[in-house]
């Protein structure tokens, strides 16, 4: 498992629903508040002299989703505690740094894409953390 399938195993065991790259879980449309996880960018590695391929950063994306504008925001924080919180270290790493939070942008309505239903409408507010891990052995 890598950085990002750690983050959604840990959102998921929260309770939160979460999408992988997309807003759906197990074949079903997520409604209400969720979170989509998206892996946003790999870093140049960050190594010794010795290995200078052996560290990485990895910054994910955390795309809250919800009917209101609270709603999102109280996902968005939820997924936060989690995404800042103690995750398992990825298959074959350690955690080198804790996870940071880097950027973001504020709770933004997003309009209906389905012109027959135009009732339908919703807030997203994405968040980019990074994680930095090293091999493990």
């Amino acid at each position: 498992m890598n950085v990002t399938d750690r983050l959604i195993e840990a959102l998921r065991a929260a309770g939160i629903p979460t999408g992988d790259g997309e807003a759906r879980q197990d074949d079903r449309e997520l409604t209400g508040r969720y979170v989509i996880v998206w892996p946003v960018a790999e870093h140049a590695p960050t190594g010794t002299t010795w290995n200078p391929n052996a560290d990485r950063r990895q910054d994910v994306q955390l795309t809250a989703c919800g009917p209101t504008r609270r709603a999102t925001d109280q996902v968005a924080e939820q997924a936060r505690t989690v995404a800042l919180g103690a995750l398992a270290a990825p298959d074959g790493y350690a955690w080198l740094a804790p996870a940071a939070y880097v950027t973001g942008q504020p709770t933004t309505r997003e309009h209906p894409t389905d012109p027959t239903r135009p009732d339908l409408r919703g807030f997203y507010r994405a968040d980019v953390y990074r994680y930095t891990i090293t091999p493990s052995t």
